[in-house]
């Protein structure tokens, strides 16, 4: 993410994302909560290459074999402006991956 301020980041499943699973830059505000991280180096980062740092607060995500964040609650983030539901963290893969593929809506 770059630039918006809040992004909200929920109910995510990242599967063998390479290097990180998402990334918080140029001032970016990241509400990261209740994702479900599985074989992801690095779950979350607010620094890539030269561009300024983001902001991240994190809230409850799920690590198997996954790295942690390599930065905690940093900066500002504005409140997420809606009422939202989320799911358990710990049950997020099962729901993802029961309604991903072809022809499921």
């Amino acid at each position: 993410m770059r630039f918006g301020n809040p992004v909200h980041v929920y109910n995510n499943y990242y599967f063998n994302s390479g290097t990180y699973g998402v990334a918080s830059t140029c001032n970016a505000g990241v509400y990261l909560e209740r994702n479900y991280f599985e074989n992801t180096p690095t779950s979350a980062l607010t620094v890539i290459g030269s561009g300024p740092a983001g902001n991240l607060k994190i809230l409850n995500n799920f690590l198997v074999n996954s790295g942690a964040p390599t930065a905690r609650n940093s900066g500002s983030v504005a409140a997420i402006p809606y009422p939202y539901t989320v799911d358990a963290n710990s049950s997020v893969k099962s729901i993802v991956t029961a309604g991903a593929g072809t022809g499921r809506i």
